[in-house]
């Protein structure tokens, strides 16, 4: 995927490498653990007769502690050693934020993660407030209003969007963010592909209080029922009586 994004022949071959490796470790291992069903059908093709089982990001619930009219402003959270991460931020900042940023004078977007490098801090101003490294991030997730998760590559499941949804922080996100999280556009998360779809979005959740709890209650039903401790506790005993 970021092969295809940035238009990276030296990144495909790395790709087809790593992809003959995993293969062969799967062909040799009795049970492969992944984290999405998207994953398990893949492999299905991929590597048909092999065992393989879905064990998936693990999040306390810690509910909503704040209500919409307590909270304010946009974040994305992610440690910057990973590059899409990186790209996700860059594209967000000159494609999505003006767009945002015109509809609602008033907002910042608040940019947390570790190892921070000199593209995503140059981001700061026009709103933009680039934190990098924080001690503590309960005030991000209890505070802020929307969380946007605008990957445009990666894969499995994204701890980003499964922690704000563990605090009842509603997100919007594009469809490479959701993937295999079990989450229905417009139910668990508000989901867009392109940058004009994704700011309106981000404006309608962030102006929308009935909406905003609607999928505040569904995330935490979704973590709940998919990835809490709970759910990873029954997944373990399926794979290992297996």
């Amino acid at each position: 995927r970021a092969a295809k994004v940035e238009q990276s022949e030296a990144l495909a071959k790395q790709a087809e490498a790593t992809r003959d490796a995993e293969l062969d470790l799967i062909r040799r291992c009795d049970v492969t653990i992944v984290v999405s069903p998207v994953e398990l059908d893949l492999l299905s093709r991929e590597a048909p007769g092999r065992r393989v089982e879905v064990l998936s990001n693990i999040h306390e619930v810690h509910g909503r502690r704040a209500g919409f009219d307590a909270r304010k402003d946009l974040w994305f959270v992610g440690g910057f050693q990973h590059q899409p991460n990186v790209d996700a931020v860059q594209w967000f900042v000159a494609q999505i934020w003006p767009r945002v940023l015109a509809a609602l004078p008033e907002v910042q977007f608040h940019i947390v993660g570790s190892k921070c490098p000199p593209e995503v801090a140059a981001l700061a101003g026009n709103g933009v407030v680039v934190h990098g490294f924080v001690e503590h991030i309960e005030p991000f997730l209890d505070g802020i209003r929307v969380a946007v998760a605008p990957l445009r590559y990666g894969a499995g499941v994204k701890g980003k969007v499964n922690q704000s949804m563990a605090y009842g922080q509603p997100v919007v996100a594009t469809p490479i963010a959701v993937e295999g999280m079990e989450i229905v556009a417009g139910s668990e998360a508000l989901v867009a592909a392109e940058p004009a779809e994704f700011a309106e979005e981000v404006v309608r959740l962030y102006q929308d209080p009935d909406l905003w709890l609607r999928l505040s209650d569904a995330g935490l039903a979704n973590i709940e029922s998919h990835f809490s401790f709970d759910a990873a506790s029954r997944a373990l005993q399926r794979i290992l009586r297996g």
